[in-house]
């Protein structure tokens, strides 16, 4: 009876060992990097997209300028055929840019996911929401995955982003958007830099 007891008592601490020196859990990693791009003043990257249309599917690649204050600036570089196509978003308003003419698309009212309002609409999941699955993934844990959709809504249901992270920087790798289970964009980042803001850093130094 007392090697048992000592056995159990062994595990015991083992397992608290484990749990202690582990580090952060997923989910405080995920309110860490909340915390992190609410504090950033814009990013910039290269984005390979593909998006699915009814039965289309394009593929393209889009340069970045996410900024949090001013204009987010999205311009297609490849294919060919779509390059120099421009987006650009501020204070809610899309206009599209083709040969030096606009476009307006209206307002981004969250109704009707697009390519275009992508970008923007994942920002909003990162700042503020509802994070229902947060878990470490790649090799040797070195990302961080963390699904957003309506918190009464079921796995599966209604929009979903499933968003990963370099573990350790902390950037954008990789996203994708699910609509009731079917996947209708994905999206891998590469060359992503941050930019704090004025205030947070003195210099408003990039970070990558």
């Amino acid at each position: 009876m007392r090697r048992i007891l000592s056995c159990v008592l062994m595990m015991t601490l083992l397992l608290c060992g484990c749990k202690a020196g582990g580090g952060e859990t997923p989910e405080e990693a995920a309110l860490n990097l909340r915390d992190t791009y609410l504090g950033l003043a814009g990013w910039n990257a290269e984005a390979d997209i593909t998006a699915s249309v009814g039965d289309k599917v394009f593929d393209f690649t889009l340069n970045v300028q996410w900024r949090r204050e001013g204009e987010t600036v999205l311009a297609i570089t490849a294919p060919e055929l779509l390059a120099g196509i421009t987006a650009r978003i501020a204070k809610g308003e899309t206009v599209l840019e083709y040969d030096g003419a606009g476009l307006s698309l209206g307002l981004l009212d969250g109704k009707g996911l697009t390519a275009v309002s992508a970008v923007p609409w994942l920002m909003e999941q990162i700042d503020k929401g509802y994070m229902a699955k947060c878990v470490w993934a790649g090799e040797g844990g070195g990302q961080l995955q963390i699904t957003f959709r309506d918190p009464e809504a079921k796995p599966g249901e209604g929009t979903e982003y499933l968003l990963t992270f370099d573990r350790e920087s902390q950037a954008l790798l990789s996203a994708e958007v699910s609509v009731d289970g079917t996947s209708v964009l994905t999206a891998g980042f590469r060359n992503f830099t941050m930019e704090l803001k004025q205030d947070d850093t003195g210099d408003g130094e990039n970070l990558g």
